[in-house]
Protein backbone atom coordinates (compact mmCIF):
# COMPACT_ATOMS: atom_id res chain seq x y z
CA UNK A 1 0.00 0.00 0.00
CA UNK A 2 1.11 3.49 -1.22
CA UNK A 3 -0.40 6.09 1.68
CA UNK A 4 -0.03 9.88 1.04
CA UNK A 5 -0.65 11.97 3.99
CA UNK A 6 -0.72 15.50 4.65
CA UNK A 7 0.98 17.71 7.63
CA UNK A 8 -1.14 19.61 9.42
CA UNK A 9 0.36 22.91 10.66
CA UNK A 10 0.24 24.50 13.79
CA UNK A 11 -2.39 27.26 12.53
CA UNK A 12 -4.46 24.71 10.73
CA UNK A 13 -7.40 23.56 12.19
CA UNK A 14 -8.59 21.56 9.21
CA UNK A 15 -8.47 17.64 9.32
CA UNK A 16 -6.12 16.05 7.65
CA UNK A 17 -6.75 14.51 3.76
CA UNK A 18 -5.48 11.08 3.41
CA UNK A 19 -5.52 9.16 0.24
CA UNK A 20 -4.22 5.85 0.08
CA UNK A 21 -1.96 4.64 -3.70
CA UNK A 22 -1.67 0.95 -4.26
CA UNK A 23 1.76 0.99 -5.39
CA UNK A 24 5.41 -0.46 -3.94
CA UNK A 25 4.10 -0.55 0.06
CA UNK A 26 5.86 3.02 0.40
CA UNK A 27 4.62 6.08 2.43
CA UNK A 28 5.39 9.56 1.66
CA UNK A 29 4.84 12.37 3.69
CA UNK A 30 3.87 15.82 2.04
CA UNK A 31 3.49 19.22 3.39
CA UNK A 32 0.95 20.23 1.89
CA UNK A 33 -1.42 19.70 -1.06
CA UNK A 34 0.42 21.05 -3.61
CA UNK A 35 3.24 18.41 -3.21
CA UNK A 36 0.36 15.87 -4.42
CA UNK A 37 -0.65 17.93 -7.29
CA UNK A 38 2.81 17.80 -8.66
CA UNK A 39 2.54 13.70 -8.36
CA UNK A 40 -0.13 13.94 -11.32
CA UNK A 41 1.18 13.65 -14.71
CA UNK A 42 1.12 16.53 -17.11
CA UNK A 43 -1.31 17.28 -19.40
CA UNK A 44 -0.34 16.17 -23.15
CA UNK A 45 -0.54 19.62 -25.31
CA UNK A 46 -1.15 17.78 -28.75
CA UNK A 47 -1.83 21.57 -30.20
CA UNK A 48 1.68 21.78 -30.86
CA UNK A 49 1.69 18.42 -32.76
CA UNK A 50 -0.77 19.51 -34.43
CA UNK A 51 0.50 22.66 -35.45
CA UNK A 52 3.99 20.80 -36.55
CA UNK A 53 1.82 18.27 -38.48
CA UNK A 54 0.32 21.01 -40.43
CA UNK A 55 3.72 22.82 -41.12
CA UNK A 56 5.66 19.83 -41.79
CA UNK A 57 2.69 19.15 -44.82
CA UNK A 58 3.21 22.84 -45.99
CA UNK A 59 7.15 22.43 -45.93
CA UNK A 60 6.73 18.96 -47.98
CA UNK A 61 4.40 19.73 -50.46
CA UNK A 62 6.83 23.04 -51.24
CA UNK A 63 9.72 21.30 -51.24
CA UNK A 64 8.06 18.57 -53.36
CA UNK A 65 7.41 20.93 -55.81
CA UNK A 66 10.51 22.78 -56.09
CA UNK A 67 12.45 19.39 -56.73
CA UNK A 68 9.63 19.08 -59.90
CA UNK A 69 10.59 22.02 -60.67
CA UNK A 70 14.82 21.38 -60.43
CA UNK A 71 14.50 17.37 -60.99
CA UNK A 72 12.23 17.14 -64.11
CA UNK A 73 14.93 17.25 -66.86
CA UNK A 74 16.43 13.84 -65.45
CA UNK A 75 12.87 12.93 -67.27
CA UNK A 76 11.13 11.01 -64.72
CA UNK A 77 8.37 13.17 -63.90
CA UNK A 78 7.05 16.22 -66.33
CA UNK A 79 7.48 19.97 -64.76
CA UNK A 80 4.58 20.97 -62.41
CA UNK A 81 1.84 23.28 -64.11
CA UNK A 82 -1.34 24.65 -62.57
CA UNK A 83 -3.38 21.92 -63.46
CA UNK A 84 -0.75 19.20 -61.77
CA UNK A 85 -0.56 21.49 -58.62
CA UNK A 86 -4.16 21.28 -58.09
CA UNK A 87 -4.53 17.24 -58.81
CA UNK A 88 -1.08 16.90 -56.12
CA UNK A 89 -2.59 18.93 -53.70
CA UNK A 90 -5.83 17.00 -53.84
CA UNK A 91 -4.10 13.98 -54.38
CA UNK A 92 -1.92 13.97 -51.12
CA UNK A 93 -5.44 15.42 -48.55
CA UNK A 94 -6.50 12.24 -48.21
CA UNK A 95 -3.24 11.06 -46.54
CA UNK A 96 -3.74 13.91 -43.45
CA UNK A 97 -6.45 11.00 -42.07
CA UNK A 98 -2.93 9.45 -40.36
CA UNK A 99 -2.55 12.92 -38.50
CA UNK A 100 -4.77 10.68 -35.80
CA UNK A 101 -2.42 8.04 -35.55
CA UNK A 102 0.76 10.78 -34.65
CA UNK A 103 -1.42 12.78 -32.70
CA UNK A 104 -2.70 10.06 -30.14
CA UNK A 105 -0.09 7.53 -30.91
CA UNK A 106 2.70 7.31 -27.94
CA UNK A 107 5.80 7.76 -29.62
CA UNK A 108 8.15 4.12 -30.54
CA UNK A 109 10.45 2.85 -33.01
CA UNK A 110 7.17 1.85 -34.84
CA UNK A 111 5.72 5.54 -34.37
CA UNK A 112 8.82 6.66 -35.50
CA UNK A 113 9.04 4.68 -38.74
CA UNK A 114 5.56 5.29 -39.50
CA UNK A 115 6.05 9.26 -40.15
CA UNK A 116 8.95 8.24 -42.23
CA UNK A 117 6.97 6.48 -44.09
CA UNK A 118 4.41 8.66 -44.36
CA UNK A 119 6.73 11.44 -45.69
CA UNK A 120 7.71 9.43 -48.79
CA UNK A 121 3.86 8.45 -49.44
CA UNK A 122 3.24 12.17 -49.63
CA UNK A 123 5.56 12.56 -51.95
CA UNK A 124 4.28 9.48 -53.71
CA UNK A 125 0.59 11.23 -54.06
CA UNK A 126 2.24 14.37 -54.79
CA UNK A 127 4.25 13.49 -58.04
CA UNK A 128 1.97 10.64 -58.81
CA UNK A 129 -0.19 13.25 -61.02
CA UNK A 130 2.65 14.52 -63.14
CA UNK A 131 3.95 11.04 -63.49
CA UNK A 132 5.22 9.83 -66.97
CA UNK A 133 4.62 6.72 -66.79
CA UNK A 134 1.64 5.28 -68.48
CA UNK A 135 0.33 3.21 -65.42
CA UNK A 136 -2.97 3.36 -63.38
CA UNK A 137 -1.65 6.05 -61.09
CA UNK A 138 -5.48 6.31 -59.67
CA UNK A 139 -5.09 2.61 -58.54
CA UNK A 140 -1.53 3.04 -57.22
CA UNK A 141 -2.84 5.83 -54.91
CA UNK A 142 -5.47 3.87 -53.73
CA UNK A 143 -3.36 1.15 -52.55
CA UNK A 144 -0.47 3.50 -51.46
CA UNK A 145 -3.18 5.51 -49.53
CA UNK A 146 -4.95 1.59 -47.47
CA UNK A 147 -0.93 0.65 -47.25
CA UNK A 148 -0.52 3.57 -44.76
CA UNK A 149 -3.14 3.52 -42.73
CA UNK A 150 -2.60 -0.52 -42.59
CA UNK A 151 0.75 -0.58 -41.72
CA UNK A 152 0.90 2.51 -39.56
CA UNK A 153 -1.81 1.60 -36.84
CA UNK A 154 -0.23 -1.62 -35.97
CA UNK A 155 3.27 -0.46 -36.28
CA UNK A 156 2.45 2.43 -33.74
CA UNK A 157 -0.05 1.28 -31.38
CA UNK A 158 0.43 -2.17 -31.09
CA UNK A 159 3.13 -2.97 -28.13
CA UNK A 160 3.84 -6.76 -27.63
CA UNK A 161 4.97 -8.42 -24.43
CA UNK A 162 8.34 -8.25 -23.88
CA UNK A 163 10.53 -11.67 -23.70
CA UNK A 164 11.97 -12.26 -20.61
CA UNK A 165 15.52 -12.44 -20.58
CA UNK A 166 17.88 -11.85 -17.19
CA UNK A 167 18.91 -8.60 -17.02
CA UNK A 168 22.56 -8.13 -17.56
CA UNK A 169 24.47 -6.25 -14.98
CA UNK A 170 25.69 -2.40 -16.12
CA UNK A 171 29.08 -3.09 -15.02
CA UNK A 172 29.41 -6.25 -17.85
CA UNK A 173 27.11 -4.68 -20.07
CA UNK A 174 29.63 -1.91 -20.39
CA UNK A 175 32.27 -4.32 -21.13
CA UNK A 176 29.87 -5.94 -24.15
CA UNK A 177 29.93 -2.21 -25.24
CA UNK A 178 33.89 -2.35 -25.40
CA UNK A 179 33.46 -5.69 -27.14
CA UNK A 180 30.99 -4.22 -29.69
CA UNK A 181 33.64 -1.84 -30.52
CA UNK A 182 36.52 -4.26 -30.98
CA UNK A 183 34.46 -6.60 -33.19
CA UNK A 184 33.33 -3.34 -34.72
CA UNK A 185 37.10 -2.51 -35.46
CA UNK A 186 37.90 -5.71 -37.37
CA UNK A 187 34.80 -5.75 -39.23
CA UNK A 188 35.74 -2.59 -40.88
CA UNK A 189 39.01 -3.94 -41.58
CA UNK A 190 38.01 -6.89 -43.33
CA UNK A 191 36.05 -4.84 -45.53
CA UNK A 192 39.02 -2.24 -46.09
CA UNK A 193 41.14 -4.80 -46.87
CA UNK A 194 38.54 -5.36 -49.77
CA UNK A 195 38.06 -1.95 -50.43
CA UNK A 196 38.95 1.47 -49.39
CA UNK A 197 38.56 4.58 -51.78
CA UNK A 198 38.78 8.46 -50.40
CA UNK A 199 36.11 9.46 -52.59
CA UNK A 200 34.27 12.73 -53.21
CA UNK A 201 30.70 12.72 -52.93
CA UNK A 202 29.76 14.02 -56.26
CA UNK A 203 32.23 10.69 -57.29
CA UNK A 204 30.88 7.93 -55.08
CA UNK A 205 28.36 6.96 -57.56
CA UNK A 206 30.79 6.10 -60.08
CA UNK A 207 33.05 3.43 -57.65
CA UNK A 208 30.16 2.49 -55.54
CA UNK A 209 28.40 -0.03 -58.05
CA UNK A 210 32.18 -1.74 -57.97
CA UNK A 211 32.19 -2.81 -54.67
CA UNK A 212 31.91 -6.75 -54.08
CA UNK A 213 32.57 -7.89 -50.55
CA UNK A 214 31.65 -11.67 -49.82
CA UNK A 215 27.98 -11.80 -48.69
CA UNK A 216 28.88 -13.02 -44.96
CA UNK A 217 30.90 -9.70 -44.26
CA UNK A 218 28.28 -7.38 -46.54
CA UNK A 219 25.86 -8.51 -43.73
CA UNK A 220 28.78 -7.84 -40.93
CA UNK A 221 29.13 -4.40 -42.50
CA UNK A 222 25.63 -3.69 -42.81
CA UNK A 223 25.02 -4.85 -39.21
CA UNK A 224 27.76 -2.88 -38.20
CA UNK A 225 27.25 0.34 -39.56
CA UNK A 226 23.57 0.16 -39.32
CA UNK A 227 22.81 -1.57 -35.54
CA UNK A 228 26.10 -1.80 -33.86
CA UNK A 229 28.34 1.64 -33.62
CA UNK A 230 25.22 3.59 -33.30
CA UNK A 231 23.74 1.46 -30.51
CA UNK A 232 27.27 2.56 -29.02
CA UNK A 233 27.69 5.32 -29.88
CA UNK A 234 24.41 6.34 -27.57
CA UNK A 235 24.89 4.07 -25.03
CA UNK A 236 28.43 5.56 -24.34
CA UNK A 237 26.80 9.05 -24.56
CA UNK A 238 23.95 8.03 -21.92
CA UNK A 239 26.97 7.09 -20.16
CA UNK A 240 29.14 10.17 -20.76
CA UNK A 241 32.04 7.56 -21.64
CA UNK A 242 33.61 10.84 -23.85
CA UNK A 243 36.29 8.75 -24.85
CA UNK A 244 34.58 6.02 -26.35
CA UNK A 245 32.08 8.14 -27.68
CA UNK A 246 35.11 10.15 -29.88
CA UNK A 247 36.28 6.27 -30.97
CA UNK A 248 32.98 5.08 -31.84
CA UNK A 249 32.56 8.15 -33.90
CA UNK A 250 36.20 7.75 -35.78
CA UNK A 251 34.93 4.22 -36.71
CA UNK A 252 31.53 5.32 -37.42
CA UNK A 253 33.24 7.80 -40.28
CA UNK A 254 35.91 5.38 -41.34
CA UNK A 255 33.17 3.44 -42.71
CA UNK A 256 32.48 5.70 -45.53
CA UNK A 257 35.78 5.02 -47.59
CA UNK A 258 34.55 1.29 -47.21
CA UNK A 259 31.32 1.38 -48.18
CA UNK A 260 30.84 4.85 -50.08
CA UNK A 261 27.71 5.08 -48.15
CA UNK A 262 26.43 8.62 -47.53
CA UNK A 263 24.59 7.88 -44.58
CA UNK A 264 27.71 6.23 -43.08
CA UNK A 265 29.54 9.82 -43.56
CA UNK A 266 26.79 11.19 -42.05
CA UNK A 267 25.90 9.08 -39.03
CA UNK A 268 27.86 10.87 -36.10
CA UNK A 269 26.44 14.51 -37.74
CA UNK A 270 22.87 12.65 -37.56
CA UNK A 271 22.94 11.01 -34.30
CA UNK A 272 24.46 14.20 -32.60
CA UNK A 273 21.46 16.25 -34.15
CA UNK A 274 19.33 14.15 -33.15
CA UNK A 275 20.53 13.85 -29.62
CA UNK A 276 20.67 17.42 -29.06
CA UNK A 277 17.24 17.65 -31.04
CA UNK A 278 15.38 15.24 -28.40
CA UNK A 279 16.77 17.44 -25.01
CA UNK A 280 14.73 20.34 -26.28
CA UNK A 281 11.67 19.00 -27.64
CA UNK A 282 9.17 15.95 -26.75
CA UNK A 283 9.25 12.64 -27.93
CA UNK A 284 6.70 13.55 -30.95
CA UNK A 285 7.86 17.32 -31.67
CA UNK A 286 11.41 15.64 -31.71
CA UNK A 287 10.17 12.74 -34.87
CA UNK A 288 8.12 15.22 -36.51
CA UNK A 289 11.35 17.99 -36.17
CA UNK A 290 14.31 15.27 -37.37
CA UNK A 291 12.82 15.79 -41.18
CA UNK A 292 11.08 18.88 -40.69
CA UNK A 293 14.79 20.86 -40.06
CA UNK A 294 16.81 19.44 -42.88
CA UNK A 295 13.68 19.76 -45.41
CA UNK A 296 13.85 23.98 -44.36
CA UNK A 297 17.69 23.61 -44.40
CA UNK A 298 17.56 22.38 -48.09
CA UNK A 299 15.03 24.85 -49.10
CA UNK A 300 17.35 27.69 -47.35
CA UNK A 301 20.33 26.56 -49.49
CA UNK A 302 18.34 26.17 -52.60
CA UNK A 303 16.59 29.90 -52.53
CA UNK A 304 20.12 30.89 -52.13
CA UNK A 305 21.42 29.15 -54.46
CA UNK A 306 19.21 30.42 -57.16
CA UNK A 307 19.66 33.91 -55.53
CA UNK A 308 23.39 33.66 -56.39
CA UNK A 309 24.67 33.40 -53.01
CA UNK A 310 25.36 29.91 -53.05
CA UNK A 311 27.38 28.21 -55.71
CA UNK A 312 25.51 24.83 -55.53
CA UNK A 313 22.73 22.85 -54.44
CA UNK A 314 24.36 20.55 -52.37
CA UNK A 315 21.98 20.46 -49.51
CA UNK A 316 19.03 20.08 -51.06
CA UNK A 317 19.82 17.65 -53.54
CA UNK A 318 21.24 15.10 -50.65
CA UNK A 319 18.23 16.01 -48.43
CA UNK A 320 15.30 17.08 -50.33
CA UNK A 321 15.94 15.26 -53.55
CA UNK A 322 18.00 11.97 -52.84
CA UNK A 323 16.65 11.67 -49.24
CA UNK A 324 13.15 11.93 -49.62
CA UNK A 325 12.18 12.34 -52.59
CA UNK A 326 13.98 9.96 -54.49
CA UNK A 327 12.10 7.03 -52.30
CA UNK A 328 8.76 8.47 -53.70
CA UNK A 329 10.24 7.93 -57.45
CA UNK A 330 11.23 4.87 -56.32
CA UNK A 331 7.14 3.29 -56.22
CA UNK A 332 6.43 5.43 -59.16
CA UNK A 333 8.90 3.47 -60.93
CA UNK A 334 7.93 -0.02 -59.43
CA UNK A 335 4.17 0.38 -60.10
CA UNK A 336 4.97 1.54 -63.85
CA UNK A 337 7.33 -1.59 -63.96
CA UNK A 338 5.04 -4.42 -62.61
CA UNK A 339 1.86 -2.78 -64.29
CA UNK A 340 3.79 -4.12 -67.13
CA UNK A 341 5.42 -7.39 -65.93
CA UNK A 342 4.92 -10.37 -64.00
CA UNK A 343 4.82 -9.76 -60.10
CA UNK A 344 7.34 -11.87 -57.75
CA UNK A 345 5.44 -13.09 -55.44
CA UNK A 346 8.66 -12.72 -53.19
CA UNK A 347 11.00 -14.61 -55.37
CA UNK A 348 13.48 -11.25 -55.10
CA UNK A 349 14.44 -12.64 -51.16
CA UNK A 350 17.38 -14.48 -51.55
CA UNK A 351 16.60 -17.22 -49.37
CA UNK A 352 13.50 -17.84 -50.95
CA UNK A 353 14.48 -17.68 -54.37
CA UNK A 354 16.60 -20.94 -53.30
CA UNK A 355 13.66 -22.86 -52.14
CA UNK A 356 11.53 -21.95 -55.85
CA UNK A 357 12.05 -23.80 -59.17
CA UNK A 358 12.00 -21.07 -60.73
CA UNK A 359 12.17 -16.94 -60.76
CA UNK A 360 11.20 -14.26 -63.11
CA UNK A 361 13.90 -11.87 -62.16
CA UNK A 362 17.19 -13.70 -62.29
CA UNK A 363 18.89 -10.58 -60.82
CA UNK A 364 18.01 -8.28 -57.85
CA UNK A 365 15.19 -6.22 -58.22
CA UNK A 366 17.74 -3.32 -57.95
CA UNK A 367 19.68 -3.93 -61.19
CA UNK A 368 16.52 -4.82 -63.00
CA UNK A 369 15.19 -1.40 -62.22
CA UNK A 370 18.34 0.25 -62.73
CA UNK A 371 18.63 -1.28 -66.33
CA UNK A 372 15.45 -0.49 -67.25
CA UNK A 373 14.96 2.77 -66.61
CA UNK A 374 18.70 3.99 -66.43
CA UNK A 375 18.69 5.45 -63.19
CA UNK A 376 21.46 3.68 -61.26
CA UNK A 377 20.56 1.05 -58.32
CA UNK A 378 16.90 1.87 -57.13
CA UNK A 379 16.85 0.23 -54.04
CA UNK A 380 12.78 1.22 -52.69
CA UNK A 381 11.19 0.61 -49.42
CA UNK A 382 8.90 -2.22 -48.12
CA UNK A 383 5.84 -0.46 -49.93
CA UNK A 384 7.43 -1.24 -53.26
CA UNK A 385 9.28 -4.17 -53.45
CA UNK A 386 7.05 -6.36 -50.67
CA UNK A 387 4.20 -4.61 -51.61
CA UNK A 388 3.44 -3.48 -55.07
CA UNK A 389 7.08 -5.68 -57.01
CA UNK A 390 5.56 -9.20 -54.64
CA UNK A 391 1.77 -8.85 -54.96
CA UNK A 392 0.68 -5.93 -57.18
CA UNK A 393 -1.41 -2.71 -55.99
CA UNK A 394 -4.51 -4.34 -54.64
CA UNK A 395 -2.94 -6.89 -52.47
CA UNK A 396 -0.09 -4.40 -51.23
CA UNK A 397 -2.47 -3.14 -48.37
CA UNK A 398 -2.51 -6.66 -46.91
CA UNK A 399 1.22 -6.98 -46.74
CA UNK A 400 2.02 -3.90 -44.96
CA UNK A 401 0.16 -4.81 -42.86
CA UNK A 402 1.72 -7.63 -41.95
CA UNK A 403 4.92 -5.94 -41.85
CA UNK A 404 3.59 -3.27 -39.34
CA UNK A 405 2.50 -5.98 -37.12
CA UNK A 406 6.51 -7.37 -37.93
CA UNK A 407 8.14 -4.41 -37.09
CA UNK A 408 5.64 -3.77 -34.17
CA UNK A 409 7.74 -6.27 -32.21
CA UNK A 410 10.41 -3.84 -31.95
CA UNK A 411 7.80 -1.71 -29.47
CA UNK A 412 7.44 -4.61 -27.19
CA UNK A 413 11.42 -5.06 -27.17
CA UNK A 414 12.49 -0.91 -26.15
CA UNK A 415 9.38 -0.09 -24.84
CA UNK A 416 11.28 -0.11 -21.81
CA UNK A 417 13.78 1.74 -22.72
CA UNK A 418 13.99 5.97 -22.58
CA UNK A 419 11.82 7.30 -25.60
CA UNK A 420 15.58 9.32 -26.45
CA UNK A 421 17.51 6.10 -26.40
CA UNK A 422 15.33 4.58 -28.83
CA UNK A 423 15.24 7.70 -30.98
CA UNK A 424 19.09 8.25 -31.39
CA UNK A 425 20.30 4.58 -31.61
CA UNK A 426 17.41 4.12 -34.05
CA UNK A 427 18.99 6.90 -35.98
CA UNK A 428 20.87 5.46 -38.60
CA UNK A 429 18.27 2.49 -39.49
CA UNK A 430 14.96 4.73 -39.65
CA UNK A 431 15.98 6.59 -42.42
CA UNK A 432 17.43 3.40 -43.64
CA UNK A 433 14.09 2.04 -44.42
CA UNK A 434 12.97 4.77 -46.82
CA UNK A 435 15.58 2.73 -49.34
CA UNK A 436 15.86 -0.47 -48.52
CA UNK A 437 13.50 -3.39 -48.36
CA UNK A 438 12.24 -4.89 -45.04
CA UNK A 439 13.56 -8.26 -45.26
CA UNK A 440 16.71 -6.67 -46.21
CA UNK A 441 17.33 -4.86 -43.85
CA UNK A 442 16.59 -7.13 -40.30
CA UNK A 443 18.43 -9.43 -41.79
CA UNK A 444 21.57 -7.34 -43.22
CA UNK A 445 21.24 -3.59 -42.74
CA UNK A 446 21.09 -4.14 -38.78
CA UNK A 447 17.35 -3.95 -37.73
CA UNK A 448 17.14 -6.91 -36.02
CA UNK A 449 20.18 -6.95 -34.34
CA UNK A 450 19.13 -3.68 -33.01
CA UNK A 451 16.16 -4.87 -31.56
CA UNK A 452 18.21 -7.74 -29.98
CA UNK A 453 20.04 -5.04 -28.41
CA UNK A 454 17.74 -3.20 -26.84
CA UNK A 455 16.39 -6.15 -25.36
CA UNK A 456 19.38 -7.04 -23.29
CA UNK A 457 19.61 -3.49 -22.68
CA UNK A 458 19.85 -3.32 -18.83
CA UNK A 459 16.80 -0.71 -17.52
CA UNK A 460 19.00 -0.19 -14.69
CA UNK A 461 22.06 1.43 -16.97
CA UNK A 462 19.44 4.57 -17.02
CA UNK A 463 19.06 4.78 -13.27
CA UNK A 464 23.03 5.00 -12.63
Amino acid sequence: MYKILTRRSSSQAVPLINKVYHEHGKVVVFNNLDALVGLRPKPVRRHRTLILLLAYIAVSCTSFYFVQERYSYLGFFAEPDRIDLMAAIINVLPLISLFGVFLFGRFSFGYCLSFYFFTILLGYCWIAPSSIYGYDSHLATLSILASAVTFAVPAVFLVPDRPKFPEISPAYFERCLVAILIISAAVLVAGASYDFKLAKLSEIYLYRDQIDFPRPLGYAIGITTGALLPFAFTCFVFLRRWGHVAVTTALMFAAFPITLAKLSLLAPIWLTFLLLLSRRAGPREATILSLLVPMLVGLIAYALQRSGLVPNDLLFGTINFRMIAVPAMTIDIYSDFFSRHVVTHFCQISMLKQLVSHCAYAEPLALVMAKSYNFGVLNAPLFATEGIASVGPVAAPFIAMICGFILALANGASARLPWRFVLVSSGVVVPAFLNVPMTTMLLSNGAATLCLLWLLTPRSLFAR
